[in-house]
């Protein structure tokens, strides 16, 4: 008889588990992630743009043009981009996999990245083409906070492999020797 309690208190702890679990997983897949459009619209990062430039509705027509213009070239370039990346390290495993060949190709990832970056740029060029004078200056505001947010958050040189540049004390990592 007390070996059906104990399963029937087994059943009722792996129940509970699985139960756990599967609220877990359900937060995961429900919570927001940065980086991800927002909502089922995927209009995260147009909202704010569009609340904090204060742009009118006629402005709002062209933005909106602007970002599926962008979104559709950047997703090409993205295409683009794995594709070559996959072909550069599917080459590390076969003999026809040359020096000369990963050069070119990592020039031609090269290149695309440079075409992804200034898809951006003329995105932004042209944001700010729609925008008022006393707009303006709130764009340049939000380009900062892009630019810094591309930066991880750093203002200037990031650091290179034997610490941050000369005259940023504020940056610098403390002497091995604790002082």
């Amino acid at each position: 008889m007390s070996d059906t309690k104990g399963t029937k208190i087994w059943q009722w702890a792996v129940l509970l588990l699985v139960l756990c679990n599967v609220a877990l997983v359900a937060m995961i897949w429900l919570k927001p992630h940065p980086g991800r459009p927002a909502g089922p619209g995927g209009d995260g990062p147009r909202n704010e743009v569009i609340e904090r430039l204060k742009l009118t509705d006629d402005q709002v027509k062209k933005y909106d043009v602007m970002i599926k213009d962008h979104q559709s070239k950047m997703q090409e370039l993205n295409k683009a981009s794995r594709e070559l990346k996959k072909q550069l390290f599917s080459n590390v495993d076969e003999k026809g996999g040359t020096p000369k060949t990963a050069d070119s190709l990592s020039a031609a990832i090269g290149t695309v990245q440079k075409d992804i970056e200034l898809v951006t740029y003329n995105h932004f060029a042209q944001l700010k083409g729609i925008c008022t004078e006393q707009q303006k200056q709130e764009f340049e505001k939000i380009i900062m906070e892009v630019t810094r947010n591309m930066n991880n958050g750093r203002r200037g040189p990031r650091p290179g492999p034997d610490g941050p540049p000369p005259g940023r004390d504020g940056d610098a990592p403390p002497p091995p020797d604790g002082r």
